[in-house]
């Protein structure tokens, strides 16, 4: 027959079980531990820097990026070419100087909503298809109880931005002001003669997108890739690495091995990525050969081509805007925009739709090693 106690046995277990209930003291129940993550200081400038290990002063041998004025990036409209630059003094005269300190911004806007999560992964996938890797928050909640978690990050690219915020940012960075300015510029009517169209389809063009990045220091989004875009600090600083597209669009290996550990594939965060692999030689020289190491200090502009990979790191508490060709304005996310979980249908060998590979990449699939002469192929099953 089954398995039984003997009765003495069970009734001593019970009696036993009854007095170490009896001797619990409810006031020593021990409590989860809750950690206040929230951003208590005064002044975005107030916060921690780690200038010190990660700041530089743009070497032209380790930048190398031209420095513009505004004007010499409208007169030569920059955003059509395929060279990243730097656009100083892109924020004079915004609002947003002001209204989007620390303290100001959360008094005007504290329910302007968006999402947060962890760079490294948003980095991965794009905020667009992060899923459950994304939880929704408001500038109050995530600036006051979240900000200093390194886990959590606040960027959204399809943020419904309130309409006092995006005019804080006026004037707009061209070309992004002169959509704004003329949404029909370039369209003409149809045969019908009963609406405008244009004959360019919106993925090409910029258009009326603005996106907002708050992030403490050393947070930032890992390597990746998508149309061009600009991106214009207001607080803080980052430290961007950009590397060309020629040199892995046909090489995923190449890509993997400058992006990624070589002996664990794992993706860093970005300032662990420059902590530890960055000063492997084969690396360094090849950013600088046919990439770019630059600082971006509050108040300029950097532009980033189509499909040059980058990765951005955070030198103290940093608020920027950012646009990208192609994309609308926001109109918030829904609740089953959450639901979404990427780690089910995604792995390292992942074919990239041709719809994501338009917008956001993390690798581009195609490879074609045999002729490279950095990091030769090997099979990396």
């Amino acid at each position: 027959r089954p398995h039984s106690l003997p009765k003495h046995g069970l009734f001593l277990s019970l009696f036993t079980t009854a007095i170490l209930a009896l001797s619990v003291d409810p006031s020593q129940e021990t409590h989860e531990t809750i950690i206040d993550y929230g951003n208590h200081n005064l002044e975005w400038e107030d916060g921690p820097s780690s200038w010190e290990e990660f700041g530089h002063d743009n070497d032209p041998s380790v930048c190398g990026l031209p420095v513009l004025t505004v004007e010499e990036w409208e007169a030569g409209r920059y955003w059509e070419g395929n060279t990243p630059v730097l656009v100083k003094n892109m924020t004079d005269g915004w609002a947003a100087l002001n209204n989007w300190k620390k303290q100001e911004m959360i008094r005007r806007y504290p329910d302007a909503e968006a999402t947060m999560g962890e760079g490294r992964l948003l980095g991965e996938t794009g905020p667009d298809d992060a899923g459950k890797r994304l939880s929704p928050t408001t500038v109050k909640e995530f600036i006051t109880q979240h900000m200093y978690n390194p886990l959590k990050y606040f960027f959204d690219r399809k943020i419904a931005i309130p309409n006092g915020m995006l005019e804080d940012c006026h004037p707009f960075p061209m070309p992004t002001r002169a959509y704004l300015a003329n949404p029909e510029a370039g369209a003409t009517y149809a045969l019908a003669k009963k609406r405008k169209v244009r004959k360019t389809p919106d993925r090409e063009i910029w258009r009326d997108h603005l996106a907002i990045s708050i992030g403490s220091d050393l947070s930032g989004l890992t390597f990746h890739h998508h149309r061009e875009a600009w991106n214009t600090v207001l607080f803080g600083s980052k430290r961007w690495i950009l590397w060309d597209n020629a040199r892995f669009k046909h090489n995923v290996t190449r890509q993997r091995r400058m992006t990624r550990d070589w002996d664990t594939h794992e993706h860093l965060a970005g300032h662990e990525w420059i902590r530890r692999l960055y000063p492997e030689p084969e690396r360094m020289e090849e950013i600088r050969a046919h990439g770019h190491d630059c600082i971006q200090h509050a108040g300029v502009m950097i532009f980033v081509p189509e499909r040059w990979m980058h990765m951005v790191v955070n030198i103290g508490d940093t608020v920027s805007v950012i646009s990208e060709v192609g994309l609308g304005i926001g109109e918030g996310k829904k609740p089953e925009d959450f639901l979404f979980d990427p780690d089910e249908s995604s792995d390292d060998s992942e074919d990239w739709s041709e719809d994501n590979s338009e917008d956001w990449s993390e690798d581009d699939m195609e490879d074609d090693s045999e002729s490279e002469d950095w990091f030769t192929y090997v099979n990396e099953e």
